[in-house]
C-alpha cells in the first residue's frame, strides 16, 4: 500500500487499485508462457486476453486524462475491448513478459496521472459513447480503477482452477 493520507478519497482508490493490480500480477506470475492462451472447459477469458484487455482499458483511461503515453489505445480497444473474443492462438498476443511489463507500466502511470489530474478531469462529462453508463470521466475512472480489475482477477482465479494450476499461498 502507498502512503496516501487516509482521508484522501482518490488516494484510497489508488491504494485499492494498486493492491488489486498486485494480486493480478501474482495470479499470472507462475502461468507458463505456453499456457497463457489456454481455454479450459468453457472458459474463454485466458490470461493473455485478460492482460491485453486490462492494458487496453488502462490506455483508454490515460487517453481520457489527456496523457499521451498510449497512442495505440483505440487500436487496442478494437482488438481487446468489450465484446471482443479471446482466441487460443498464442501469436495473437504479445509475450507474457511484454503483457506484464505493459500492465505494470500503465498502472503505475495511471496512479501518477490520476493523482495529478483527478480534480480537473473527474467532473468533466464523459465522451458521448460512455454517457449511457458513466456521465463523467470520474465515473469511468472509478469503474476502471476499482471495479473492472477485480472482476478480471476473479476470472483469472477461476481460470487457474480450471487449468489445474494450484492457488498460490
Amino acid at each position: 500500500m502507498s502512503s496516501h493520507d487516509s482521508y484522501d478519497t482518490v488516494g484510497a482508490i489508488l491504494d485499492i487499485h494498486e493492491m488489486v493490480c498486485g494480486l493480478i500480477l501474482k495470479a499470472v506470475d507462475d502461468v507458463p508462457e505456453s499456457r497463457m492462451t489456454e481455454q479450459p472447459g468453457t472458459l474463454a477469458n485466458h490470461p493473455a486476453w485478460t492482460l491485453s484487455h486490462l492494458n487496453a482499458y488502462a490506455g483508454v483511461l490515460l487517453s481520457l486524462l489527456d496523457d499521451p503515453s498510449v497512442p495505440t489505445a483505440d487500436a487496442e480497444m478494437a482488438r481487446f475491448g468489450y465484446g471482443t473474443t479471446p482466441v487460443s492462438d498464442l501469436a495473437a498476443y504479445a509475450t507474457k513478459r511484454e503483457l506484464l511489463r505493459q500492465f505494470k507500466e500503465r498502472n503505475e502511470r495511471l496512479a501518477v496521472v490520476v493523482a495529478e489530474r483527478h480534480a480537473d478531469y473527474f467532473p468533466r462529462p464523459a465522451p458521448e459513447k460512455f454517457r449511457p453508463y458513466s456521465p463523467t470521466i470520474g465515473h469511468i475512472a472509478i469503474t476502471l480503477l476499482v471495479t473492472h480489475p477485480p472482476d478480471h482477477l476473479g476470472q483469472l482465479r477461476h481460470w487457474r482452477r480450471a487449468a489445474g494450476i494450484a492457488e498460490q499461498s
